[in-house]
């Protein structure tokens, strides 16, 4: 009998420490499902009312896009077609109103673009996770959404304007610098002539152009929220 208490204590050891491996095992997953899943916190945006300043905060806090243009493969030739590309308006602490890409020439946009340079890029208030915050469909109209249509430009390089999107991009999205060099990326942007939004009920709006790009929007919540996540990410065990 005393052996057979021996075996049943090491049973109980073994199962106490396959059990206690397997937690450890999984438990930074679960910790690092439950930081990323954490939502954004951001600044609300402006009040609806305020038009301008609604859209420029949008473009500005959108890390990516919708690029809708008239497609050339030949299964759906002058069909519209949509892709989503990373975006910036310029620096987290400098906003343009323009909206840059980092474009490659193998990309179906791209391809678009060099037979009709016409585009539409659409960006929602979605993506600072606002309205899921105060559960709104991203359809609801009360959730943002920005449309500029236009037709896009390749920037030239070495410009000053080609040097400061690019420098944007990069510090927005820092992945790009390891993007594959034989890929012949180029910076372009969107010359905007027309902006709509829907940002409440009653239908859209139409901004004027000059109006839009001439608001000296000065919010820094992005290079905040950016700024805070780095810091976090740097104390991290």
């Amino acid at each position: 009998m005393k052996w057979q208490g021996i075996l049943f204590a090491c049973l109980c050891l073994l199962t106490y420490a396959e059990c206690r491996w397997k937690h450890e095992k999984h438990g930074y997953r679960d910790n690092a499902n439950e930081m990323t899943t954490k939502p954004n916190h951001r600044p609300d945006p402006p009040d609806h009312t305020k038009l301008i300043p609604m859209a420029r905060y949008v473009l500005h806090n959108a890390d990516w896009a919708s690029l809708a243009t008239i497609s050339i493969l030949p299964a759906i030739e002058g069909f519209p077609f949509s892709n989503v590309k990373s975006i910036v308006d310029g620096s987290m602490a400098n906003s343009t109103g323009v909206p840059y890409f980092y474009m490659s020439p193998l990309d179906f946009s791209a391809r678009d673009l060099t037979k009709n340079s016409r585009a539409t890029v659409l960006v929602s208030l979605e993506e600072t996770r606002y309205c899921e915050t105060h559960q709104m469909d991203p359809e609801d109209p009360r959730c943002t959404r920005l449309m500029l249509s236009g037709k896009m430009k390749k920037l030239k390089v070495n410009t000053p304007e080609y040097n400061f999107a690019k420098a944007a991009l990069f510090e927005r999205h820092p992945a790009m610098a390891d993007f594959p060099p034989d890929h012949d990326w180029f910076v372009a942007k969107l010359k905007i002539a027309l902006i709509a939004m829907v940002d409440w009920y009653g239908g859209a709006k139409y901004i004027p152009v000059r109006d839009y790009l001439a608001y000296n929007y000065t919010g820094t919540e992005m290079l905040q929220y950016h700024n805070k996540n780095n810091l976090q990410r740097t104390v991290l065990p």
